[in-house]
């Protein structure tokens, strides 16, 4: 499967970094943005790396990120 978006709620996201730790393509990154909370919050840095393994969104404690695949015809 081909990724078609990275979600991140980031008025839910705490910027906890799980979702990073995770990630083995390194496709999120903590970002200078904070969000209403005043939490710095995640940020896709580069979706062209994501295999849609959904690792992020499994360790999300606060299911802030979501990932959505695009089937291959």
């Amino acid at each position: 499967m081909s990724v078609k978006q990275i979600h991140i709620a980031q008025e839910i996201c705490k910027g906890c970094g799980l979702c990073i730790f995770y990630c083995p393509r390194e496709v999120l990154k903590l970002s200078s943005v904070s969000n209403v909370k005043g939490y710095n919050v995640v940020t896709v840095y580069r979706v062209e790396n994501c295999v849609g393994c959904k690792l992020c969104e499994a360790n999300c404690p606060d299911l802030a990120i979501y990932v959505e695949n695009e089937r291959e015809n």
